[in-house]
């Protein structure tokens, strides 16, 4: 489940995962809200807490990736904020790639990650 988080610039999306994401998840929470921020700026900040036992589907990995590439340079930061083993080792790998800025932050690191975005 991805849930919307309150508390952040109208031009950032704010995401916290629960359980398994799926690509209706994205379909109806993450990308109607990019698309309603790009309507207004021509970039999107988001950020992205992604918490213990969350798991992504397989049509949820495709739609992140499909949408990601269509709207690649239209991202400006992206700030995670994890524990999670799994996403710290993609992240190692996929972050340097990414054409915007973006940092893996850990939970003890949250409020700071908030901070880094919106400056």
């Amino acid at each position: 489940m991805l849930k919307l988080l309150e508390g952040f610039g109208d031009e950032t999306i704010a995401i916290e995962t629960h359980g398994e994401i799926t690509r209706s998840d994205y379909e109806e929470v993450l990308i109607p809200r990019a698309k309603e921020i790009l309507e207004t700026y021509e970039k999107v900040k988001c950020f992205m807490h992604i918490t213990e036992g969350s798991t992504y589907s397989m049509g949820a990995v495709a739609t992140d990736t499909v949408f990601g590439l269509r709207h690649l340079f239209a991202w400006e930061r992206i700030a995670l904020v994890t524990d999670v083993e799994w996403v710290h080792k993609a992240a190692g790998f996929f972050l340097p790639l990414m054409p915007f800025e973006a940092k893996l932050f850990s939970e003890k690191e949250y409020e700071y990650a908030k901070t880094w975005l919106e400056s």
